[in-house]
This record gives structure tokens, sequence and C-alpha cells, in this order.
């Protein structure tokens, strides 16, 4: 079906992204962006690469407010809106893809965002599905920070193309997240009862060292009826479990019995278990955690837990356990890893030692 299309969203000194974007949309009929209010040369380096910029302000700013007033400006005859950060750019073919799977019906169509480390590295840092197609008409965008895109028609009718790729690489350096804390606390009173802004705004109350308000908010979340998804919830365990180091090994406990799957809680029990020398348990913890082996897709993965302490930690349970055929099969994966840690090499060399004697003592104890 013919479609008329607009890539749009908002800008604040992007300067270092704009040919990336630009280009990455130049197969929509209309891009556009709202700046609102760079200092570098953002703008003309829009209008350099045929991109509509329109100049905004909004006080006190919020999210929301700007994401509606870019949509608002956007040509009365577009049929499919693609909103798309400047830090995030398309995959070639991705208006063919559109094409293929929007149908009249259609009010909002689920790509594939894929997190990058950087634009030359391909290594996908994590990804899930994300509504950043939608209808025209219809929608409007919720909430302060971490904005919601919200239906407002009668009925909805979402459609998913993981084969529409919309990569992101984060620009750490901007100091953008500085205001997410006291705008997140206005969207919290705005509504008390959205689970995902209470999850968000405790977890970052627990980064600012606000652990007393951090504890309140995610045992609020917990408790809320909205509170559904076994891995944000564990999440929430997860951080109880460090601002409560009295309780640690229940909140930790509880949140392996809600998302097992979940290498990260697998971890933080052998780390627990491995300062408490308790070496069962250990061994228990690591060989349940080395067992997943599948990242879950979603934006609470960890990617320190896919390195090398799980293996380490196995390896040490295992000689203590006399294990020590499964101390070297882990200390040897421990080191691929991480070939340039010293102690893991020390670590195996130990472990290879050890069962060397235990084969010529032939009665299988520790020498």
């Amino acid at each position: 079906m013919s479609l008329k299309v607009a890539v749009y969203t908002i800008a604040l000194d992007e300067a270092a992204n704009v040919e990336r974007w630009a280009d990455s949309a130049v197969d929509a009929d209309y891009r556009m962006v709202v700046d609102t209010g760079s200092t570098d040369d953002t703008p003309a380096r829009l209008t350099a690469r045929a991109v509509t910029v329109h100049k905004i302000a909004i006080r006190p700013w919020r999210f929301d407010d700007a994401r509606n007033a870019a949509m608002a400006l956007l040509p009365d005859d577009v049929d499919v809106c693609c909103t798309m950060d400047m830090d995030r750019f398309l995959e070639p073919g991705w208006r063919q893809k559109l094409e293929a799977a929007w149908t009249s019906e259609t009010t909002a169509l689920y790509c594939q965002t894929i997190y990058r480390p950087s634009v030359d590295d391909p290594t996908p840092l994590r990804s899930w599905p994300t509504k950043n197609f939608h209808h025209r008409w219809g929608y409007r965008f919720a909430r302060p920070v971490h904005e919601a895109l919200v239906f407002t028609g009668e009925r909805e009718v979402t459609t998913s193309c993981a084969d529409i790729k919309m990569f992101e690489v984060q620009d750490h350096s901007k100091p953008t997240r500085s205001n997410y804390l006291p705008l997140m606390e206005v969207a919290h009173k705005e509504d008390p009862d959205d689970a995902q802004i209470c999850f968000w705004l405790g977890r970052d109350l627990m980064w600012a060292n606000q652990q007393d308000r951090a504890v309140e908010l995610l045992e609020r979340y917990l408790a809320l009826p909205t509170s559904t998804w076994g891995e944000e919830r564990s999440e929430a365990m997860r951080c109880l479990a460090r601002m409560r180091p009295e309780q640690r090994l229940a909140w930790l406990d509880k949140a392996r019995m809600e998302a097992p799957h979940r290498r990260e809680i697998w971890l933080d029990l052998a780390e627990e278990f491995h300062g408490k020398a308790d070496w069962l348990n250990l061994f228990w913890a690591c060989t349940n955690g080395i067992e997943n082996t599948h990242r879950t897709g979603s934006y609470l993965d960890d990617a320190n837990c896919w390195g090398f302490r799980l293996y380490d930690l196995a390896a040490i349970a295992s000689w203590h356990l006399n294990a020590m055929d499964r101390a070297v099969v882990w200390g040897q994966k421990a080191l691929e890893l991480d070939p340039a840690n010293q102690r893991l090499q020390s670590n195996l060399d130990f472990f290879l030692g050890g069962r060397v004697q235990e084969r010529t003592s032939g009665d299988g104890s520790k020498q």
C-alpha cells in the first residue's frame, strides 16, 4: 500500500549524530526535527541534510510536552510516523519492510531496537521490540520522562516487524540523565500507581544513595497489581538485596523464584555464598547460572554477568568440594573469557596440579 511516512524527533546539541540520523531516514517522505535549544550547530547540520527544523522552547521542561509538540508539527497528510531519537539510526531497507507489514487496520508497529557499543561495532548489547511506528492520529506521549506512546482512539491494532531494525549508540557523556530524577518525581506524583515509573524512580534513588526512599518505592512497586513482569520484579528484588544486606539472601531467593532464567540472579547468589564460604550452595548457584545460556534481550540484561566471574566461582566451589576435573574445566573457561587475568591463570595452574596429585594418590582425597 502507498504510505506517506514521516520520521521525527526532538533534539538538543546532537551535532555528532545528525548525518547518521538523517541519512538513515532518507527514504521517508518527511524528516522533521524539533530543536529545543541547541547551542551547537545541530539545526544548521540538519538543514544542510534537507531536514525540516522547528525551534521551540518548553518551560518547565517535560519530554512528553516536547514530543507532543513535535508530533503536532507534522504535516496532516502523513499516514505513518516514526519517532526516532537522534542517537538512533535505521537499517537500510526499512521503508519497504514497513509498507509490507503495515495494513489499513494497523495503528502502530513494533520494530526491533538494538543497542550497540559503537557505530562501527555491530555487536548487539541487547535488543527488544519497541513501538516506534504509529499512525499520525490517535497517539500522544505521556509522562514527563521515560515517556510512553499512548493510544487515545477507540481500538488500537498493533503489529510487529522484527526485520525493521533501529540501532542505538548511547552517548553517555551528555548530562541529560541528570534531569531524570526530578522529572521522575513529577511523574510519580502525577500517577503513583504507574508501576514502571515507581520501579525506575526507586532504582535511580538507589543509585543516588537515597536508600530509605528507594526501598520504600521498590517495595511499593512490588505490591502494585500492575507490577507483573517477572524480569523487572526480580531486578527490583536484586536492588533491595543490595540495600538491605541483612535481608540479602531472602530477597535474592525471591528474585530467583521470580525469574530463574536470569543469570544475573544466580551470580548475585553465588557472590553471597562465596562470601559465606558456603561451597555446596555456591556450586548450586554457579551450576544453575551457567545453565542459563541466553540473555533475555531486555534492557535489564547486565553484560557483567556474561564474563568470567561465574565460571571463576564455579571452579573455586568445585575445588573445595573435591571435584577436581570440574574445577579445571570451569577454571579454563574463566581464563578463556579473561585471558590477561593472572589470578585466573594461577588458580588454573593450582587446579591442574591438584588433579594430578589426586590421580597419583589413587584414593581421591585432596593432597
